[in-house]
């Protein structure tokens, strides 16, 4: 089961998680796959959408409604130099490719036991 990461963001904590089908929202608003979209976040080549869509479809994954998603974003994202929030987006997209450490735990204990 996919898990969110808890982020210190826009004046409080929020949980952000992209779900495969909030990841195949990505891809279409970013025309690429989302180890593409992280790749370029980590290069310097991003694209406007790179930024922004993570955020909001991971505010709309970890439980906001749309509307807010969308209100939290214009106004700490779209409203603010994009730069600031690179990082942000890099930290959700990681958390959806490659978990935490909680993850890592659960993947060896389910091995051991198979």
């Amino acid at each position: 089961m996919a898990r969110g990461v808890d982020i210190t963001w826009a004046g409080g904590e929020h949980t952000f998680l992209l779900t495969i089908d909030l990841l195949r929202a990505l891809e279409d608003k970013s025309d690429a796959g989302p180890a593409w979209v992280l790749a370029r976040l980590g290069s310097g080549q991003w694209r406007v959408d790179d930024v922004i869509q993570p955020i909001r479809l991971g505010l709309e994954g970890g439980g906001l409604d749309k509307d807010t998603a969308r209100k939290l974003v214009k106004r700490h994202v779209e409203d603010r130099p994009l730069t600031e929030s690179v990082l942000t987006a890099q930290a959700i997209l990681m958390a959806a490719l490659y978990g935490g450490e909680d993850d890592a735990d659960q993947g060896e204990s389910s091995a051991a036991a198979a």
